[in-house]
């Protein structure tokens, strides 16, 4: 696959994630009307990352590591006979391993009350975080079967039905929280009944592309299956590290509950909006570039894996940057144009723009790490990255506690965008002694004059907001219409000066976006 081809599909699948953004901010929109920053809102948060806890430790972050490389190993190959058995197998295994797993989380689910001391002081709210935890615990069933279907079109570079199945869970839980939030007696609940049909939804939908490639799903016991073995030994250090990701968040979560009631939720709300500028392209492209690396990996091609991923990082840089900047000069408009309706007040307004300006300088870090990991995962290295995931937890975790005193919640985002810088960086020069040069001159000159765009691009924005700051605050039309209008500035403001530097990565983009929809 090259470089054409991935910009090609990573667009193509930006496309759908975009629209998946957009009704996720409806999702997080509705969340803040029907919720606020509330104790509500925050056990709703809490519940909900148990799940996704579980979904990366055995769903799509490890298991997609693992998985893809070796089923690339089995389509290079060309016997259909042992491909079939390998699928079926992992299937099989996987299967029955989630059912223990989420009776075992629904039957512990109590071990709550002393893992959130501060929630239990409120019964109510502690019985609600238990109610909701074992409600949703059942997504990670169809989650994680889900990733695997997944796991095998985007093996096949088929990229669309992965990125559509989020839709199908944020409209599942706008619909519930539409229908039942006043009807049930919390509208958290109905948010809950909405992750699980989503679940239900994001499984079954990508099956009838799999059935196109002739792969049906059969259970088969074959324990010793070759393939299978070599996937769970991939899978066990990269379950630990996706593990030691989520210790961070679930870290950081318990000491927001620590400060003043919505903590928790204002960190879930900021953390949405670094998502969706992540999502929008950067995860697709390390989804896209997953299956090309291993095709080369496969071939024993390491010139091309390094040529694809200093492609890669180079688009992520351009991508991130902008956005950090845009994210902290906007915060304040943006969130008030997303957020602030119903039980979403003013204070949580402020609340959640003061943890964005911490949690904006990490998606630089962020984005960098979710590329550069897939040339670990590629290369059937999934130990390293669990290394170094290690030690940017500990850094982590002591950043929280340094930076709580002077900071309050803001430290608490600030030590996950620290961490987030620090664990590209160990990725990076781990990466460099392995297999020389990654960063060549051609990334610096990119990096070099997207950050100066960007630069100049965050001045006039801020140019701007100053301007008609009092214009913004008098009604929510005025700060909505602005903040769109400005959002737009910046974009062609950053499009225009890296075109007069002569980015030829924007040049690039440029041209194969034209020739997608028939533009000269």
């Amino acid at each position: 696959m090259d470089n054409r081809r991935i910009v090609k599909s990573a667009f193509s699948m930006s496309i759908v994630t975009f629209v998946s953004r957009v009704f996720g901010l409806v999702r997080e929109w509705l969340r803040g009307y029907l919720l606020g920053t509330s104790g509500s809102s925050d056990a709703f948060a809490l519940a909900f990352m148990f799940p996704n806890l579980l979904r990366r430790l055995v769903g799509e972050g490890a298991m997609t590591a693992a998985f893809v490389p070796v089923l690339s190993d089995y389509i290079e190959k060309n016997e259909k006979s042992d491909l079939d058995d390998f699928i079926n197998s992992f299937f099989s295994m996987l299967f029955f391993f989630l059912i223990f797993i989420v009776t075992l989380m629904i039957a512990l689910a109590p071990v709550l009350k002393h893992l959130l001391p501060e929630f239990a002081k409120s019964p109510e709210k502690m019985e609600l975080t238990i109610f909701l935890s074992r409600m949703m615990f059942p997504y990670i069933f169809f989650i994680s079967l889900a990733a695997l279907t997944q796991s095998i079109l985007n093996t096949y570079k088929i990229f669309v039905p992965s990125a559509m199945t989020p839709i199908l869970l944020n409209i599942s839980i706008i619909s519930a929280g539409l229908l039942l939030g006043y009807r049930v007696r919390n509208p958290a609940i109905a948010l809950g009944i909405g992750v699980l049909v989503g679940g239900l939804l994001q499984f079954f939908f990508p099956l009838p592309f799999l059935l196109k490639r002739d792969i049906k799903y059969r259970f088969s016991f074959r324990v010793k299956n070759p393939g299978v073995r070599k996937v769970f030994f991939l899978m066990l250090p990269g379950t630990v590290g996706a593990g030691v990701y989520q210790i961070n968040t679930l870290v950081s979560q318990f000491i927001a509950a620590t400060l003043e009631e919505g903590s928790v939720a204002a960190l879930r709300f900021s953390n949405v909006l670094v998502e969706v500028a992540l999502g929008v392209f950067v995860i697709s492209l390390s989804t896209v570039i997953l299956p090309a690396l291993s095709e080369r990996s496969s071939k024993g091609d390491m010139e091309g894996m390094k040529k694809t991923l200093s492609f890669a990082m180079r688009l992520v840089f351009l991508i991130t940057l902008p956005a950090m900047f845009g994210l902290i000069v906007l915060r304040v408009p943006l969130v008030r144009m997303l957020f602030r309706y119903g039980q979403f007040t003013e204070q949580s307004t402020a609340m959640v723009a003061y943890a964005l300006l911490f949690h904006a300088p990490g998606l630089f870090g962020t984005g960098g790490t979710r590329v550069i990991a897939q040339m670990f995962f590629a290369m059937k290295d999934t130990k390293t990255p669990v290394y170094v995931a290690a030690v940017v937890m500990t850094v982590n975790i002591l950043l929280c506690f340094a930076l709580l005193g002077p900071l309050k919640l803001g430290g608490i985002a600030l030590a996950g965008s620290v961490s987030a810088f620090l664990n590209f960086f160990l990725l990076l020069i781990i990466l460099r002694r392995r297999t020389g040069r990654i960063i060549t001159p051609e990334v610096v000159y990119s990096m070099i004059k997207s950050l100066l765009s960007s630069v100049i691009m965050a001045g006039v924005l801020y140019l701007l907001l100053m301007t008609f700051s009092e214009l913004m605050s008098r009604t929510r039309v005025y700060n909505a219409g602005l903040t769109v209008l400005f959002l737009l500035v910046g974009i062609f403001i950053f499009f225009i000066l890296n075109v007069l530097f002569k980015n030829r990565d924007v040049l690039e983009l440029k041209k194969i976006i034209s020739g997608k929809f028939g533009f000269k």
